[in-house]
C-alpha cells in the first residue's frame, strides 16, 4: 500500500504556504519569545502596510491644513530690478519775457516797441526726466479670499478624506492581524505535525529493530521487515520536508510582522488551545452588525466624498470674491512718479456661460455618486451573505475538528492493538502498515482541521471587526 499520509501532508503544506501573503520587514535583532497576542501587536507596530497607513493618516492631516490655508490671508513679497537704456523726458517749454535795450528805469512807449527797442525774449527750460536709469522696486501683496463655494466644499471634503485615511489605517490593522494570526497558527501546526511524526518515526524504528531480531530468529519473513523499513524511510523523508517547511513558515511570519529574518523566535502558544478558544455557542447566536465592518465603513465614506464632489461641481455656478492690498516702494524715487504706493481692490468673478461644460461635469459627478451608492448596497448584501457562510463554515470546521480529534484516538488504539497482534503472529505486516498509515493520516487530517477552524474563526472575527 502507498504511504497515503505523505501526499496529504505535502499537498496541505504546499497550498498553505503558496496562499499566504507577504509583507515587508523592518530591521531588528535578538531572540524573541512570542505569544499570538505579542506577534499581532508587533506586526501592528512594525509591518510596512500599517506603517504606510499611519503615514497616509498624517498626510491627510496635512491635507486638511493645506486646504484650510487657501482661505486664510496670503502675503507675498516681490523685488524687481529695472534698467532703462533711454530715460523718457518731458519738456515744459520755457520762459517768455520782455527784453529792451533802453536804459534801466526808462519808461517804455509804443514807439519803442515799433522801433524794435523793446521785444519778447524766450529762455527754454531744462527737460524733466520721467524715470531713473536704474531702479529696484519692492512690492508687498496681501490677498484674502472672501467667498468661494469650491473652497467651502473642499474644506468639508478634506475632513472626510481624513476620515477615509483613518478607516484605511483600521483596515490595514485588521488585515495584518488576520494574516499574522493565520500564519502563526500555520507555524504551530507544522511544528506539531513535525513533532508527532518524529515520535511516530521513533516508534516505527523501535518496532523495526524488534522485527529484525525476529527475522534473525526466523520468526518472520524479509518482506515484513522490508515493508516496515519502507514506512520508516517515507516518514523520515516527510519529517525532513516538514522541518524545512517550518523554517520557511517561520520566516514568512517574521516577514509579515516586519521582523528581521535573522531574528530567532519561539512561539509560546499552543495550537490546540487556540482552536478550543472558539466559543461556537456565542458565535452561532451572534448577529452581524454591518456598521462595524470596516469595508462598508470605507464605502460609506466614499459615498460622502461622492456627494461632496457633486456639491463642489454645483458650487462652480457661484461667484468668487477676493480682496487684494498692495504696497510698493522704489529705491530710487523719480522726480515725477504717477504710480500709487498703496492700492486696495476687490475682485468679483461671476461665471456666466461655459457652453455647457459645468453642466456636464455636474452630471458626471452625479453618475459617479450613483455608482458608489449601488456598490455600497451590493456590498452590504454580499457581506451579510459572507457572514452567514462564514458562520456555517466555522460550524463545519468545528465539527470536523472534533471528528478528527476522535479519529486520532481510534486510529492510535487500532495501531497499538494491531502491533500487539503482529508481535503475537495474529496479524500480517500489511495489517500493521495499514494501521500505521491510517494513524498518521488521522494526525495530518487533525492538524489540518485545527488550522481550518482557526482560519474560519479569524475570518468571522474580521467581518465583525473583532480581531
Amino acid at each position: 500500500m502507498k504511504f497515503t499520509f505523505i501526499k496529504s501532508v505535502t499537498i496541505l503544506f504546499s497550498v498553505v504556504l503558496a496562499g499566504s501573503g507577504l509583507h515587508a520587514q523592518e530591521k531588528g535583532s535578538g531572540p524573541t519569545s512570542l505569544s499570538l497576542k505579542q506577534a499581532v501587536e508587533y506586526a501592528v507596530q512594525n509591518s510596512v502596510s500599517t506603517r504606510n497607513a499611519t503615514i497616509d493618516l498624517e498626510l491627510a492631516k496635512k491635507k486638511i491644513w493645506e486646504t484650510t490655508a487657501i482661505g486664510l490671508p496670503q502675503l507675498s513679497a516681490q523685488a524687481n530690478y529695472q534698467h532703462l537704456f533711454t530715460v523718457p523726458e518731458l519738456s515744459l517749454g520755457g520762459i517768455t519775457f520782455l527784453d529792451t535795450e533802453l536804459p534801466d528805469g526808462t519808461p517804455i512807449t509804443a514807439g519803442d516797441i515799433s522801433n524794435g527797442n523793446v521785444f519778447l525774449g524766450f529762455e527754454p527750460s531744462a527737460p524733466i526726466q520721467l524715470g531713473v536709469k536704474d531702479n529696484t522696486t519692492l512690492d508687498l501683496t496681501l490677498t484674502q479670499l472672501v467667498f468661494s463655494g469650491e473652497y467651502l466644499v473642499g474644506l468639508q471634503a478634506s475632513r472626510v478624506y481624513y476620515q477615509m485615511a483613518d478607516q484605511s489605517q483600521q483596515k490595514a490593522v485588521v488585515e495584518i492581524k488576520e494574516l499574522v494570526a493565520n500564519t502563526y497558527s500555520m507555524v504551530l501546526m507544522l511544528q506539531q505535525t513535525h513533532d508527532k511524526l518524529k515520535m511516530s518515526l521513533t516508534n516505527v524504528n523501535l518496532t523495526l529493530g524488534e522485527m529484525r531480531e525476529m527475522l534473525n530468529q526466523g520468526l518472520i519473513e524479509n518482506t515484513d521487515v522490508d515493508q516496515l523499513e519502507l514506512t520508516s524511510l517515507n516518514i523520515t523523508s516527510t519529517v525532513n520536508a516538514i522541518e524545512r517547511q517550518v523554517t520557511s513558515a517561520t520566516n514568512l511570519l517574521k516577514f509579515q510582522m516586519g521582523m528581521p529574518l535573522e531574528t530567532q523566535i519561539l512561539l509560546t502558544d499552543d495550537i490546540e488551545i487556540l482552536a478550543s478558544a472558539s466559543n461556537l455557542e456565542s458565535i452561532s447566536g451572534a448577529r452581524f452588525d454591518l456598521n462595524r465592518n470596516i469595508d462598508l465603513q470605507i464605502l460609506t465614506t466614499q459615498e460622502k466624498l461622492g456627494e461632496l464632489n457633486l456639491k463642489r461641481e454645483k458650487s462652480t455656478y457661484l461667484p468668487n470674491l477676493a480682496a487684494v492690498y498692495r504696497h510698493s516702494e522704489k529705491v530710487n524715487q523719480p522726480a515725477f512718479d504717477f504710480t500709487p504706493k498703496d492700492v486696495f481692490q476687490l475682485s468679483l468673478n461671476i461665471p456666466v456661460f461655459s457652453s455647457g461644460q459645468r453642466m456636464v461635469k455636474v452630471q458626471q459627478r452625479k453618475m459617479e455618486l450613483d455608482k458608489v451608492t449601488n456598490l455600497r448596497a451590493n456590498v452590504s448584501q454580499g457581506l451579510i451573505l459572507e457572514f452567514e457562510t462564514s458562520k456555517n463554515n466555522l460550524q463545519t470546521a468545528y465539527e470536523d475538528y472534533l471528528n478528527n480529534k476522535r479519529n486520532i484516538e481510534l486510529t492510535n488504539r487500532i495501531y497499538e492493538k494491531t502491533l500487539i497482534k503482529y508481535k503475537e503472529g495474529l496479524s500480517s505486516s500489511m495489517d500493521l502498515t495499514n494501521a500505521q498509515n491510517q494513524y498518521l493520516t488521522a494526525q495530518t487530517n487533525y492538524y489540518k482541521a485545527v488550522y481550518a477552524l482557526i482560519q474560519a474563526k479569524n475570518k468571522l472575527d474580521k467581518l465583525n471587526n473583532n480581531l
